[in-house]
């Protein structure tokens, strides 16, 4: 049996043998699977991508450390440099790192990214948690990037331990947005009052990177309320079109407001059931904007009802679509919903064959 005969016969395993959707349509970039530099410590310095790491030693991931440092539990950090061949031209990336243990922070070429737990003196594991971060595409260049990761484990096995999805990729639903809202949205889980108000300051608010679940990101096993915020301008080239904003998944409800204006929450959604409240997370929010809301400067305002475990605007994509690519993605939503894995496992096929 050849290699690829054998990848399609895993293939049609995999699409029987799920009915698990796939959440988005990934395009890989790079995988990071395999040898890193890697050493026991921790110092600032070495999340500087001018730091010379050629004396630390190497060591495979995503693969428990004590397999090299056995019994040891501390601070590590990973290094590794990279190549793309490719870069989308604006908005951000997925940094997908897997499964780490316990706690970590992550820079990619000297800017830190994204953190998981949280270190001494406020230590709290995340070793549960998938780890998926934004990077910004402006951060990175097609040759000379580097990752650190800087993880604490404080006991058992230690370091990236797992992952199923191990490197940068892109949602190819997010090209689909003819404004891209992803990135660093305000956010805050105190009710100052007024919350969609435009002229309510958020010069306080946490910053926060969407879409990506609030625990990630500081805010680990918060159920409750919280409001994100968003200010952009509108491109001229948009001006007098049909929008609709386009806010990916949230868990678990949602009311979004444009310039101090409802324009829409979870419940009026044509998928959403009252039977099936609890089924709110895994519906994909698209509000109509009313055209005469819309200005050269706006602010968008989602307040967000968390009831427990995940929370917050998670997944996407993130942004204001036109109206005919609206249709061809609500199609899509809607083969993904009645035919379970047979559209990613047909798509999969034929990227084979390329």
């Amino acid at each position: 049996m050849t290699s690829k005969f054998l990848i399609v016969y895993l293939l049609i395993l995999t699409a029987f043998g799920s009915s698990e959707l796939k959440a988005a349509d990934w395009k890989s970039l790079i995988s990071l699977n395999g040898s890193w530099h890697f050493t026991v410590g921790d110092d600032p310095v070495w999340a500087d991508p001018s730091t010379d790491v050629r004396d630390w030693d190497l060591i495979q991931a995503p693969r428990a450390w004590e397999h090299y440092y056995e019994g040891y539990n501390g601070y590590g950090w990973y290094r590794k440099n990279f190549s793309l061949n490719w870069i989308p031209e604006t908005g951000m990336v997925h940094l997908f790192l897997g499964y780490i243990d316990d706690a970590d922070e992550v820079f990619v070429n000297g800017q830190k990214v994204g953190q998981s737990g949280h270190f001494f003196p406020n230590y709290e594991t995340a070793y549960n948690q998938e780890r998926n971060y934004l990077v910004p595409v402006s951060l990175l260049s097609k040759t000379k990037n580097v990752i650190a990761v800087r993880v604490y484990d404080e006991g058992r096995d230690g370091g990236i331990i797992r992952a199923d999805k191990f490197g940068l990729y892109y949602d190819r639903d997010q090209a689909q947005m003819a404004f891209d809202l992803s990135g660093t949205w305000k956010f805050t889980t105190d009710d100052f009052g007024d919350m969609h108000n435009p002229q309510t300051s958020d010069e306080q608010w946490d910053e926060i990177y969407v879409p990506m679940k609030w625990e990630s990101q500081g805010y680990a096993d918060y159920d409750g309320r919280a409001w994100y915020r968003k200010r952009f301008s509108l491109p001229e080239s948009l001006k007098g079109e049909e929008l609709y904003l386009v806010l990916g998944k949230i868990d678990d409800y949602d009311v979004v407001f444009l310039n101090g204006y409802r324009i829409g929450q979870v419940e009026e959604l044509d998928t959403y059931s009252r039977f099936q409240r609890s089924n709110a997370y895994s519906l994909y929010r698209i509000y109509k904007i009313p055209s005469n809301l819309l200005k050269s400067k706006n602010l968008l305002s989602v307040e967000v009802e968390d009831i427990f475990q995940d929370g917050g605007i998670y997944e996407g994509p993130i942004g204001i679509m036109k109206e005919q690519d609206v249709r061809a993605f609500r199609e899509k939503i809607r083969w993904q919903e009645q035919n379970w894995g047979w559209n990613s496992f047909f798509r999969d096929l034929i990227r084979l064959f390329d």
